[in-house]
């Protein structure tokens, strides 16, 4: 059944043609798979969940085979250029797998994160061309940018357009629908939502958008800035996320929690001309 929910202004508007988690429950078992299948499964209460390895060299030692579908992370970094390209190569080595990916960019236009991404050989636009890379660009409108949305990069007016937000990230999840049962996702980031909208509409959009990220078989990661929130801000959001990482200046990764046992807390991340690696 259509669901139009129409709140005050400052709040999320939330218009879902059909329910996500109805149109995961009616997927096919047969569903085309375009690349050799590397995911894992755990058992489950509802059946079994699928695990997908994050594919970054050596990670597994610290967070162990992978996310499972659903999983929802906060990742907390402080203002540096290698937590974006973590997050991009997060995305761009699930591209490799035949995995869709869902960039949500507050902060950076697509196109210079798709440049960025270039320098270590990641290649963006071949997810794009395979209609598995998709975009909603809450930054170029803002920065007086002249752009047009496209069937590839969504353009909302901004941090406070939480209801093109939403309903941009829905269109994706219903195209991604059509192709797989999970993607990839990053939402960079929930700290310039914070700038222009007051906590507690935050935490609303949250509740709507995770809850459907979950249920719609997203992964991935919510970046937050590092000590620009109070720590009940904080508090809040590893609350409503699945779990807590933590990536330093220094590019130690630090797991604070994961919905899942994991073999190590921390680990010492390197930078390479390919990615990054695990090296401690």
């Amino acid at each position: 059944m259509a669901k139009k929910t129409i709140v005050t202004p400052g709040e999320v508007v939330e218009r879902i043609q059909k329910p996500v988690a109805s149109e995961v429950m009616e997927r096919s078992a047969g569903a085309s798979q375009s690349g050799p299948d590397t995911t894992e499964v755990i058992p489950g209460v509802q059946g079994e969940t699928k695990v997908i390895p994050l594919d970054i060299e050596g990670i597994e030692n610290i967070i162990g085979e992978g996310f499972p579908v659903g999983s929802c992370v906060l990742l907390i970094t402080p203002p540096m250029i290698e937590s974006n390209l973590f997050c991009m190569e997060f995305i761009y080595r699930g591209i490799l797998n035949k995995d869709p990916g869902m960039i949500i960019t507050m902060d950076h236009s697509p196109e210079d994160m798709k440049m960025k991404a270039l320098r270590y050989g990641w290649n963006m636009t071949r997810g794009e061309r395979d209609k598995i890379l998709k975009w909603v660009d809450g930054y170029s409108i803002n920065a007086n940018k002249d752009v047009k949305s496209n069937d590839i990069i969504k353009r909302i007016s901004g941090s406070i357009a939480l209801s093109d937000l939403t309903i941009g990230m829905s269109q994706i999840q219903r195209e991604f629908h059509q192709i797989s049962d999970h993607y990839r996702f990053i939402f960079d980031s929930l700290s310039t939502l914070f700038i222009y909208n007051d906590a507690t509409t935050i935490y609303r959009f949250l509740r709507v958008i995770v809850s459907k990220l979950r249920a719609s078989g997203g992964l991935g990661f919510f970046t937050l800035g590092e000590k620009m929130h109070d720590q009940q801000v904080e508090m809040t959001l590893k609350h409503m996320m699945d779990g807590t990482i933590e990536l330093t200046d220094d590019l130690t990764l630090k797991v604070q929690s994961l919905p899942f046992p994991f073999p190590r807390k921390e680990g010492k991340l390197e930078l390479t001309n390919k990615g990054f690696r695990v090296v401690a």
